[in-house]
């Protein structure tokens, strides 16, 4: 079973390389800047500090991806492959998760929009029966996350095709695409697989955000943890780190193994 195998190879190659976890803990200190704020007491330089992340995490993630796809295959890492690599894709990568993006954001606002449509006879329907009006809102709601969900699931391998099959920006999507349409279960089965373990360890950076939140802590948990920001924020990068390198891992192994089998036409590259 492809997904099963891909797990297994993400693991292998992450005990044989550890050079990855240097390419995680990048990963795991960036997400983290969204909290300098908290440390240097400036909104701004926190903001600067994210846009700059952003900016850079395609230089990264493109690195990574070049560099676990030699791990898996069994051939040479190095940080030198991986500053190659990064550079080698960025600019399309950089382009690539713009148009990405965007993407996400017009099908946020097109369903949206349908749904406030929706939701505004849904208001219609609660003035004659409530329960009516109730259903109608939590199914607009429904239907606009399921949407987004449908929308990032057939066009989340962008990436990998940039960096693995060298794949124009235009055609990482279509090969996506195509990929996913050619595979809709096994892609299902990842994507919730991967989202869950995904974020089992981003769960010391969630209780960052809740132990920064302005709200009180009785009104996000049942309990106060009471654990200080300056223990979270290294428990929440060494996690980071591990997570993003094992999984990321994992995602270029999946798709190694799916596009070996579906090799892209050379008529649509």
């Amino acid at each position: 079973m492809v997904l099963v195998s891909a797990f297994k190879d993400g693991s292998a190659a992450l005990r044989a390389n550890p050079i990855l976890l240097v390419a995680g803990l990048l990963v795991g200190a960036g997400g983290q800047l969204q909290y300098l704020d908290q440390v240097v007491d400036s909104p701004l330089v926190s903001a600067g500090a994210s846009l700059g992340w952003l900016i850079a995490f395609p230089f990264v993630l493109g690195g990574f991806i070049g560099t676990a796809r030699a791990a898996i295959d069994g051939a040479d890492t190095s940080i030198r492959q991986f500053v190659t690599t990064a550079r080698t894709h960025y600019v399309r990568l950089l382009s690539a998760t713009v148009a990405f993006l965007l993407i996400i954001l017009g099908t946020a606002i097109g369903v949206g929009t349908v749904g406030l449509v929706f939701g505004i006879g849904s208001m219609a329907l609660a003035a004659i029966h409530e329960v009516v009006g109730f259903i109608g809102g939590v199914v607009s709601v429904v239907v606009w996350l399921v949407s987004l969900l449908v929308v990032i699931m057939f066009i989340q391998f962008y990436d990998a095709a940039i960096v693995i099959e060298e794949q124009s920006v235009t055609n990482s999507f279509r090969r996506s695409i195509g990929l996913v349409r050619a595979n809709l279960t096994s892609v299902a089965s990842f994507s919730l697989v991967w989202t869950l373990l995904l974020n089992l360890f981003l769960i010391p950076e969630y209780l960052v955000q809740l132990t920064v939140t302005d709200a009180a802590p009785a009104e996000v948990l049942p309990v106060d943890l009471g654990i200080p920001i300056a223990v979270l924020l290294p428990i929440g990068i060494g996690l980071s780190a591990v997570g993003f390198a094992y999984v990321y891992t994992v995602y270029t192994a999946y798709y190694l193994r799916l596009s070996r089998d579906a090799p892209f036409p050379a008529d649509a590259a």
